[in-house]
């Protein structure tokens, strides 16, 4: 496989195409604030056709966004547009949020029998919130972690266990906590500096 040439950060203008800045978003932050810029208000539409609620909405989009970063190098021009690409990672996004809907509807369920959930299932919950809460800065929230446990923080938000997101790392699930831990401070530190600036 070729290495993917890099577009210079400070030339994404009109004239460099979807495609070619789809094609940068994995290596280059820039690439990947401009295609966010590009392809927000599409995501955000289609997914208000499909969700019931705001607040459904605004946890698509956010995934869709998070998942892309983990995707992007499976693009492939000769199959379709990058507009396809980001609404078929939308489309799944959906599938998946129901898909979530009825294990939180079944974790209620359990909650009522028990007196609290165990660890994977608040870690599960946890990771999702995180990511509804990176809408409003997707690229400073991202590019504030690691990409270790960037990459953890996604797959328990994709709904692993702390033990299966380990495994498919290929680190212990020791460490696996540790940067799954690390991740959400990260996350939470930069959502908070985020809500004094503004309440400033």
């Amino acid at each position: 496989m070729g290495v993917r040439a890099r577009i210079p950060v400070m030339s994404f203008a009109g004239h460099v195409t979807d495609a070619e800045l789809l094609a940068a978003v994995p290596d280059d932050v820039v690439a990947y604030e401009e295609f966010y810029r590009r392809y927000v208000r599409r995501v955000t539409a289609f997914a208000a056709k499909r969700c019931s609620c705001a607040e459904d909405v605004a946890d698509v989009v956010a995934v869709t966004f998070v998942r892309l970063l983990g995707v992007a190098r499976r693009y492939d021009p000769a199959r379709g547009e990058p507009a396809a690409f980001m609404m078929g990672i939308a489309v799944n996004v959906i599938r998946d949020q129901v898909r979530r809907d009825a294990r939180q509807q079944a974790l209620v369920s359990k909650l009522a029998a028990r007196d609290q959930l165990d660890d994977d299932d608040v870690d599960r919950i946890d990771a999702a919130i995180i990511a509804t809460q990176l809408t409003a800065d997707m690229r400073d929230a991202l590019s504030a972690i690691p990409r270790g446990e960037q990459d953890m923080l996604r797959l328990v938000a994709n709904g692993h266990t702390q033990e299966q997101a380990a495994a498919e790392l290929g680190i212990s699930h020791g460490a696996g906590r540790v940067r799954l831990t690390r991740a959400r401070q990260r996350l939470r530190q930069h959502i908070d500096a985020d809500a004094e600036e503004t309440t400033r």
